[in-house]
C-alpha cells in the first residue's frame, strides 16, 4: 500500500531508540522529512544517519522535553526547518524512579504536560498542512488497575492522556487535523525497559510474554508500521482512536 507520505513533514518526539527510532524510520522509509530530539546527542546523530540513508532530509536535538522553554524552541526550528509540520508523533516517556521525592509531579510532566504542551505548539502548524495528523504513544497502562506499584503514577497519566485524545479529536476536526492514539502493550527491545527486565529477571519476562494471546512480547516496528498508517491520507477517516497493539495481552472487546 503507497500510504502516500513522500514529502510529508514529521516531527517526532524520543526519536533516537526503540518505538521512536523504528517511527521515525518507518516514516523516513516512505518518503518523509523527519525532525526529532532525544536526550542523548550520541545516539541521536546515529539514529539522524540511518533517517537519512532513506533519502530525507532529518534534523533533531538533544534536550529534555520537560524543558518548556527549550521545547518550545525545539519546535520552532524544526517547522522552520522542514517548512512546515503535517505529521506530530508525541512519543517520549520514562519511568520516573518511585522512591524520588517528586515522583508524581516528575511524572505529570513526562508522561501528560509535556504530550499537552506539544500538542499546543504543533496545532498552529498543523492547522497549515493539507492533510495534518497528530498521534500518541499511550499504553495499555491506561486501562490496568493491577499494575505494579511503581506504574502508579504512570498508569494515571496515560489513562489522562487517552481521555485528551478523544477531546482533541473533537476540537481539533474543523481545522483538518486528526488525532489518534496508540496503546502499545510490552515491547522489547535492545536496552529497553523488558530487555533489562529479560537480563535480570527472565521469569517475570516470560510471565509477561505467556500473558499474551500471541505468547510473545512485541517489537517497536510492530507499533510503528501502525503510527505511519493513522499518520497517511490512507487513514483519513480515523480519528479519536486508541489503538490497542498487545499481541491480545488485553482481554476485553475494546469498543
Amino acid at each position: 500500500m503507497d500510504l502516500r507520505l513522500k514529502g510529508a513533514r514529521a516531527l517526532v518526539t524520543g526519536g533516537s531508540r526503540g518505538i521512536g527510532a523504528a517511527i521515525c524510520t518507518a516514516l523516513a522509509a516512505e518518503g518523509a522529512a523527519i525532525a526529532t530530539c532525544a536526550r542523548g546527542a550520541e545516539d541521536l546523530e546515529r539514529a539522524l544517519e540511518g533517517y537519512r540513508s532513506h533519502g530525507v532530509d532529518a534534523h533533531g536535538e538533544a534536550l529534555d522535553v520537560r524543558d518548556a522553554d527549550a521545547f518550545e524552541a525545539w519546535v520552532a526550528r524544526s517547522a522552520e526547518a522542514m517548512g512546515g509540520i503535517d505529521i506530530v508523533v508525541s512519543n517520549a516517556s520514562t519511568r520516573i524512579d518511585p522512591s524520588s521525592a517528586d515522583w508524581w509531579p516528575d511524572t505529570f510532566e513526562t508522561d501528560l504536560m509535556q504530550h499537552v504542551r506539544l500538542k499546543m505548539l504543533t496545532v498552529p502548524h498543523l492547522a497549515k498542512s493539507n492533510d495534518a495528523a497528530l498521534i500518541f504513544i499511550a499504553s495499555i497502562a491506561s486501562i490496568l488497575t493491577a499494575l505494579p506499584s511503581y506504574e502508579e503514577a504512570y498508569g494515571a497519566m496515560k489513562a489522562g492522556l487517552v481521555n485528551l485524545v478523544g477531546q482533541w479529536a473533537v476540537q481539533l476536526a474543523p481545522q483538518g487535523i486528526r488525532v489518534n492514539a496508540i496503546s502499545p502493550g510490552p515491547i522489547d527491545f535492545e536496552g529497553g525497559w523488558w530487555d533489562q527486565i529479560k537480563q535480570a529477571q527472565p521469569e517475570a519476562y516470560q510471565r509477561a510474554a505467556g500473558m499474551a494471546a500471541l505468547g510473545r512480547l512485541g517489537v517497536p516496528e510492530e507499533i510503528a508500521n501502525a503510527t505511519a498508517f493513522l499518520a497517511s491520507p490512507a487513514s483519513s477517516f480515523t480519528t479519536g482512536a486508541n489503538l490497542r497493539i498487545d499481541g491480545g495481552l488485553i482481554k476485553t472487546a475494546n469498543f
